[in-house]
């Protein structure tokens, strides 16, 4: 295990890059991990700023460290701190004002997913963004995967010839703790912000954003949606909105997409699997990568690439900062995601918690399920259709 780096300056003989993360709850503990356990290119964690960080299981580690922890990025930049990267990995109703506050402070932006769902707000952000000429980037890891930016440039290329039909499935069982976690978890809205916590939105929205990245007309761009097709399912009834997921978009170049998500099943995961048409071959993912098979049988097998650090995201925002450019996924590209949010929340969310069975998992916690809805939208996925649920 390599120390956390103390050197002020970076592996290019400039000043370290130094990264000021706003929440290490939840999934900022990957955040505050990477910098305990490595040497992230010579940059430091320059402070913590969450006023809940002491409940954090790695706080006595950050602290052994000697990694300052404050209150707010205010009180951080009051006290004199510096800043070139802020990670905001805080809850979702958080984002806006903590990335525009990074933005006024003169900080680049690496954000966790979802960005917000509040169209005004995304738009504030992006022109601050403009102004200041500081990138914000998402996280989705997938945009940053260097296995799946060698598909995009593949397809890009036209090697794969146009795009046809996309989908995707990935479902994974969450249960009491999981819901009990936060006070957004499975909610509409939170601190007066939309958060639309649901497998959509967050924990596989992933599954959704590759596809629209990879369809993208340039590395940076996404694929928008202008139609919107399924349904919305709440199973648990302990939640606002909702639990599973079946949506069919079309793009704006005619691309149907096919979406399938669920928490509220018996297995605890399933996938994620895809599969992506186009005239000259398809591309497929299973548990390990991507794999493209050409329509006069050659295989091209993405797997056999470095993927990139475990958290690449991090690693290329320090590099982005390094070299004076902006990441591939920023703003600009996680909006289709945002977009087919708002179009799916449009249509509504079905309610079927009053036939849900309450079920025992193996850790001794209540998860919510239908009776053969695993089933009924694996079939739907084989068979390129909405199910009958």
């Amino acid at each position: 295990m390599r120390p956390v780096s103390s050197n002020p300056h970076s592996r290019r003989g400039e000043m370290a890059v130094r990264v000021l993360l706003c929440g290490m709850g939840g999934y900022g503990e990957n955040y505050v991990k990477e910098y305990l356990e490595r040497d992230v290119l010579g940059s430091v964690l320059a402070a913590v700023a969450d006023p809940f960080a002491s409940r954090s299981p790695l706080f006595s580690a950050v602290k052994e460290k000697g990694i300052p922890v404050c209150n707010s990025m205010d009180d951080f930049f009051a006290d004199g701190g510096k800043a070139d990267l802020v990670v905001v990995s805080s809850p979702i109703h958080t984002h806006f004002p903590y990335i525009m506050g990074a933005l006024s402070y003169g900080c680049n932006v690496l954000t966790e997913k979802p960005v917000c769902f509040d169209e005004e707000h995304f738009d504030r952000m992006m022109e601050k963004s403009r102004e200041t000429g500081l990138f914000v980037a998402v996280g989705y890891q997938l945009c940053f995967s260097r296995d799946v930016l060698a598909v995009k440039r593949d397809v890009l290329d036209g090697r794969y010839g146009k795009a046809i039909r996309m989908k995707t499935l990935r479902l994974m069982r969450r249960n009491d703790v999981y819901y009990g976690r936060s006070s957004w978890a499975g909610a509409v809205r939170c601190g007066g912000e939309l958060v639309y916590d649901s497998p959509f939105t967050n924990a596989c929205a992933h599954q959704f954003q590759n596809m629209v990245f990879l369809l993208g007309k340039t590395m940076e761009e996404s694929a928008s949606v202008v139609s919107c097709e399924g349904e919305l399912i709440k199973v648990r009834p302990t939640i606002e909105n909702c639990d599973t997921a079946q949506l069919k978009f079309i793009t704006d170049e005619g691309v149907e997409l096919f979406y399938y998500a669920s928490h509220a099943v018996d297995e605890t995961k399933v996938g994620p699997i895809c599969e992506y048409e186009f005239e000259k071959g398809t591309i497929r993912q299973v548990q390990d990568g991507f794999v493209g098979t050409l329509n006069d049988g050659t295989v091209i097998d993405y797997r056999a690439l470095d993927k990139g650090e475990r958290m690449e995201k991090l690693w290329e925002c320090v590099r982005c900062i390094e070299e004076h450019r902006t990441p591939v996924c920023t703003l600009r590209t996680s909006r289709s995601h945002t977009k087919a949010v708002l179009m799916a929340q449009a249509r509504g969310v079905r309610d079927l918690s009053s036939l849900a069975e309450r079920k025992t998992d193996d850790k001794g916690s209540f998860y919510y399920t239908l009776e053969a809805l695993s089933r009924n939208l694996m079939d739907a996925y084989a068979q390129w259709r909405i199910a009958d649920i």
